[in-house]
């Protein structure tokens, strides 16, 4: 998928070489590398519709079932990510866990880690704060209340909203 991705990047920017060429205009080549967003959610229907949106406003995305894959893959990653959206109920490792690694994490801590959840426990709304989440989105997801929390989280960012 991310192959097929590229291999489209790179014929379109070969158009727009071509193109420019042509006309005399100024080659502006677009970026090959897209600003990524990691989703961790066990439940398929919450992460395709967190995925379709995030994909929607232009981000490449990193999709896990559980903490652990997540932490796995997040660790060693060069890919530049901007965000992760975790669900705190999941296997292996819960979404606690996980912004546990991620906070302490150099490369990581800063970065904005969302709850997507059902759970409205008070204690664990507080262990959450304490570890430093970036906020929650409550479940049901809706596309719109993504796109009002990345606009939150990107306040300077330009997003593609539809």
């Amino acid at each position: 998928m991310a192959e097929s991705e590229d291999k489209s990047a790179t014929a379109a920017t070969s158009k727009t070489t071509e193109n420019a060429a042509q006309t005399g205009a100024p080659v502006v080549e677009s970026p090959t590398i897209k600003d990524c967003v990691v989703v961790a959610e066990d439940s398929k229907p919450n992460r395709e519709i967190i995925v379709q949106n995030l994909k929607k406003l232009g981000f490449d995305v990193l999709i896990f079932d559980n903490g652990k894959k997540a932490w796995d893959e997040v660790s060693k990653t060069d890919k530049p990510v901007v965000a992760i959206f975790s669900d705190i109920m999941m296997p292996e490792m819960d979404g606690m866990e996980f912004l546990k690694h991620i906070r302490a994490s150099e490369k990581y801590k800063s970065i904005p880690f969302v709850f997507v959840t059902a759970v409205m426990q008070r204690e664990l709304i507080i262990e959450a704060k304490k570890l430093g989440t970036s906020g929650y989105l409550l479940k049901p997801i809706t596309s719109s209340t993504l796109q009002v929390k990345l606009k939150e989280l990107f306040p300077n960012r330009k997003l593609a909203l539809s």
